[in-house]
């Protein structure tokens, strides 16, 4: 890079292995100046945007996408991204036209289905989620391949069928099971359905030590469970790794209540909710915590 610091694809191969590697400020430098180098392109715009995304800087999300589908209209991923950074805002009318013009343009995309369904359901629509979360699991579906079991198993759970929702993750570590993100998911969906066993949790942690994600999945387990110190401790842990994550924030928050903690719990949804307006939607419509 030293020797040819203007070279697009090596930024953006640069921008990419950061991003991987969870250094978001670094692959954000990186998507900066491949917009510069490439301002015509409304890939670099959209890739740019995933990553605002991650960071949770909603209003330029939003902007790049709009560059992005200024560009290249028929990119249907610019909208169900836009739509994402929407639904984050609690702009929930603004999600679901660019989501419906996403699953317009690539009606064969399950993810579209799957996230206008989301939108839906924190809306308080669920006649229309449940039918996108059907659509989902309608589409053409590869028994051979981890991630089709695993998004199967996220649309169960969007209908409130975390029993299905396992048994498809128990299919999908059969054929990757070192895949920390389903074992972490796999751990959720127990305690939603009352099991509030850890040992997915725990190996997912074994895999990946230091991990926000899994910590909050703990912790959201410890709060479903009742057992709110316990909770507290893996959501600091989480928040110490990720001060930036609402839903360890919130259901930090949550715990904090548990335990008469007034003010430490008003401070923690403030926090959340400055970060991401819907966060309290999505723990009480996925989690059922409010």
């Amino acid at each position: 890079m030293e020797l040819d610091p203007d070279n697009l694809a090596l930024r953006i191969n640069r921008a990419s292995a950061y991003a991987s590697d969870h250094k978001l400020d670094n692959a954000l430098k990186d998507y900066d100046r491949a917009t510069a180098l490439a301002p015509g392109s409304s890939i670099v715009f959209l890739v740019r945007a995933e990553i605002l995304m991650r960071m949770t800087d909603y209003d330029r999300a939003i902007a790049d996408t709009s560059k992005s589908i200024k560009l290249t209209p028929s990119n249907a991923r610019a909208y169900l991204v836009r739509g994402l950074a929407h639904m984050s805002k609690r702009d929930y009318r603004s999600a679901i036209s660019d989501l419906d013009q996403s699953v317009k343009l690539d009606p064969g995309c399950s993810t579209g289905y799957m996230i206008r369904a989301r939108t839906f359901d924190l809306s308080g629509d669920r006649s229309h989620a449940d039918a996108d979360y059907d659509k989902a699991l309608q589409l053409e579906f590869s028994p051979t391949d981890a991630m089709a079991f695993s998004g199967r198993a996220d649309a169960y759970a969007g209908k409130r069928d975390y029993k299905r929702a396992e048994d498809d993750l128990g299919l999908a570590l059969t054929l990757e099971p070192r895949n920390v993100e389903m074992l972490r998911k796999r751990c959720e969906f127990r305690a939603l359905r009352g099991a509030f066993e850890l040992a997915d949790c725990d190996e997912a942690s074994r895999i990946r030590p230091q991990d926000p994600n899994i910590l909050e999945s703990r912790g959201l387990v410890y709060l479903k469970k009742g057992a709110p110190d316990q909770a507290i401790e893996a959501y600091d842990a989480a928040v110490r790794l990720d001060a930036r994550q609402p839903t360890s924030l919130y259901g930090r928050a949550m715990a904090k209540r548990e335990k008469g903690d007034v003010a430490g719990s008003e401070a923690d949804i403030a926090a959340a909710l400055a970060i991401k307006p819907s966060v309290a939607d999505y723990m009480a419509t996925i989690y059922g915590i409010k």
